[in-house]
């Protein structure tokens, strides 16, 4: 893989089974103005949750060749599901590094003091990813999983101030000790219900693996791959395997931006 002087030039990949991983753009829109960014959401084929290894790991693999048509200097896997069941094949596949949004949030969680929870959608919570990334790093941590399946659909309805979401939030976060003060974020839709969240589970730390992959992502440039020149705003490219009624309006609501628009692709 080439690395000269015009490689840092190049975009950086994202992508996601949905929109969900539009969360990850918004922080890196954040940390990284600069920088551009090609974002590919399998919106035909959302959830990944619900589906089996080979299955998620075969999606991985498609994504991460219509991500490679562009030339991207880095690929960030912006969904924990795919994160946990096809980091490893596309790292082995792809002609560029690539990170997920698991290692991220597991560092901070090593790091915290006391027990730790996370919430995730069922193959993320079935793989133990986070807990053998967790124990990797603190082999004594005490962690409390928790699948959360329903919350995709209230963040994807919007309800992300209703009492009906406070309920279904209480609910699940009931199941964790109250002594779990830092509980993991483990799907990138989980964010945008942050309101809930923080109302039903006041006092808690929580960990945006969204955010941390950002983070990580800064580290990577700096350390190696290199950050656009220019002051100008890195342009978004946001292709799509599917364009449904409401999508320029709910995926607004996770990049915090308009989402004017769209390219749809073929896997």
């Amino acid at each position: 893989m080439s690395r000269g002087p015009g490689r840092a030039e190049q975009p950086i990949g994202v992508f996601d089974s949905g929109i969900g991983g539009l969360t990850v753009v918004r922080a890196l829109r954040r940390l990284l103005p600069g920088e551009r960014i090609v974002y590919l959401g399998d919106t035909a084929r959302v959830p990944y949750g619900n589906k089996s290894h080979a299955t998620i790991e075969r999606y991985a693999l498609q994504a991460g060749q219509i991500l490679g048509r562009h030339d991207p200097k880095l690929m960030v896997i912006a969904c924990n599901t795919a994160s946990a069941h096809g980091l490893a094949a596309l790292q082995a596949a792809a002609p560029c590094p690539v990170i997920g949004v698991i290692e991220p949030g597991a560092e901070a969680a090593a790091a915290a003091k006391g027990p730790v929870g996370i919430m995730g959608t069922l193959a993320t919570v079935q793989s133990g990813a986070y807990e053998d990334a967790i124990r990797r790093r603190n082999p004594g941590a005490l962690i409390h999983s928790l699948a959360c399946p329903l919350l995709v659909s209230f963040a994807e309805e919007g309800w992300l101030d209703d009492p009906i979401t406070d309920a279904i939030c209480r609910r699940y976060l009931n199941q964790i000790p109250f002594e779990v003060r830092t509980i993991v974020l483990g799907c990138t839709h989980y964010p945008i219900l942050m309101p809930s969240l923080a109302r039903t589970r006041p006092g808690t730390t929580w960990l945006d693996s969204g955010e941390l992959a950002a983070q990580a992502v800064e580290d990577i440039l700096r350390g190696s791959l290199g950050f656009r020149t220019g002051s100008a705003r890195g342009d978004l490219r946001i292709l799509l395997t599917d364009a449904g009624t409401r999508l320029q309006e709910i995926g607004a609501r996770f990049l915090g931006e308009p989402l004017e628009t769209v390219e749809l692709v073929e896997l």
